[in-house]
């Protein structure tokens, strides 16, 4: 029998060999259960941020997007873009059906399916809107979070994300989140695209104002500026919606997609195209050698299924405006605001509480597991699965450490 180790030799391993870029919690997962975790000592602890949302059907996975994937490894777990697989027609006519789109460029991480938007709008920019070459322009907003890749960080707003790593590409324009004024501004005949998170997730929960998106895109219409909305976080029923952008009717020209969309087993991330956007690139213009790969696309296929069947968006809009009504019921001076959609949902502190991370590691010390984003905010995304009695639970201990 091999040696048992513990949380700490395991943590003191990831120190020793791991490139430190995360400030992780200290929490070991060893095993889990739906919305329950326990570490290598058996103490059990509350999934409260499903790995950024990607796992909305809880732990370790859904028995059902399990058996799709052991299943499909089973027969042929690999391919590539050089031949077809079982799986890859049936994966995009059902998200392109799901989303009511045209097409799907699937990827495996949310920042490629980023980049693909960006590729595309580049191309539609030179290509459809005759913008002069090498000049496309793409409007994005500050502080926005849409991954980490270089020509991501290069219209990132926090200087942490990019103060080493320059030289940066160019052709992009930041704007002011929700400001409505400064987007009709911004646009010129250079530009190609405008690319937005219809909540900032990463930025700290930030919820426009109400109109905001709509708005945006019936501008970004009369301008003929492609409407791009980054999902990766908030789509697929995670804000209590299967989009985000559902709450104002502000559908996409591209829709990016990822984190739940592999069922929180495979590694299934997309650009999902409108008639306006499907027929923009073409052979040889991309390509990637663990895209579509047959067991992460059944996997996703089952977890659209899931979605859809057991109505985990209607779940995360009752069960997360019931958390949400009970977190503002909180009274504790430190507490600014409580906001969110679904089970999407922050809690930001005033600056005298002297910032977020000393509430989340108390917190993990009660047993639940979050994260601050930002200096002073906690984020909460559980699994869609949670029910209402959990949500209890976890309020108990978040009363008693707010009240602390």
């Amino acid at each position: 029998m091999p040696r048992k180790m513990g949380s700490k030799e395991y943590m003191d391993y990831v120190e020793k060999y791991v490139v430190q870029t995360y400030h992780p919690l200290p929490i070991v997962y060893s095993r889990g259960e739906g919305v329950w975790i326990w570490d290598p000592e058996g103490k059990r602890y509350m999934e409260m941020l499903s790995c950024y949302s990607t796992m909305g059907l809880g732990h370790p996975a859904h028995p059902e997007v399990l058996r799709a994937f052991v299943t499909q490894a089973k027969k042929v777990g690999i391919s590539s873009g050089a031949f077809y697989n079982e799986q890859l027609g049936p994966f995009a006519k059902e998200l392109a059906e799901f989303c009511q789109m045209a097409k799907v460029l699937p990827m495996n991480s949310g920042v490629e399916a980023v980049e693909r938007a960006i590729k595309i709008a580049r191309k539609w920019g030179y290509v459809v809107k005759g913008i002069e070459r090498d000049k496309a322009e793409i409007i994005v907003c500050e502080n926005n979070f849409h991954g980490r890749t270089i020509t991501v960080i290069s219209f990132s707003a926090n200087p942490k994300y990019k103060e080493y790593f320059g030289p940066f590409t160019p052709g992009f324009v930041i704007i002011p989140f929700g400001n409505l004024q400064a987007l009709e501004k911004a646009i010129n005949k250079n530009t190609a695209a405008f690319l937005v998170e219809p909540i900032q997730g990463e930025g700290g929960v930030i919820v426009p104002p109400d109109g905001y998106l709509k708005k945006a895109r019936e501008i970004c219409q009369k301008h003929n500026v492609l409407f791009i909305l980054d999902e990766v976080q908030t789509g697929l029923g995670r804000c209590g919606k299967r989009f985000a952008y559902e709450y104002e009717d502000a559908k996409p020209d591209i829709l990016i997609l990822g984190k739940f969309l592999g069922g929180g087993l495979g590694k299934v991330s997309a650009a999902v195209c409108s008639e306006k956007t499907a027929g923009v690139l073409a052979y040889p213009e991309d390509g990637s050698t663990f895209s579509a790969q047959p067991e992460s696309l059944a996997a996703a296929r089952m977890a659209l299924k899931i979605l859809v069947r057991d109505k985990l968006a209607e779940n995360a809009f009752e069960v997360g405006n019931y958390f949400m009504k009970r977190l503002r019921e909180i009274r504790s001076p430190l507490i600014k605001e409580v906001r969110g959609r679904g089970l999407l949902v922050a809690i930001e502190f005033k600056p005298e509480a002297g910032g977020a991370r000393k509430f989340a590691e108390r917190l993990v010390q009660e047993g639940i597991a979050c994260k601050e984003t930002h200096q002073y905010v906690i984020r909460f995304a559980p699994p869609l699965i949670i029910k209402k009695e959990e949500i209890d639970w976890a309020l108990k201990r978040i009363k008693k450490v707010l009240a602390t």
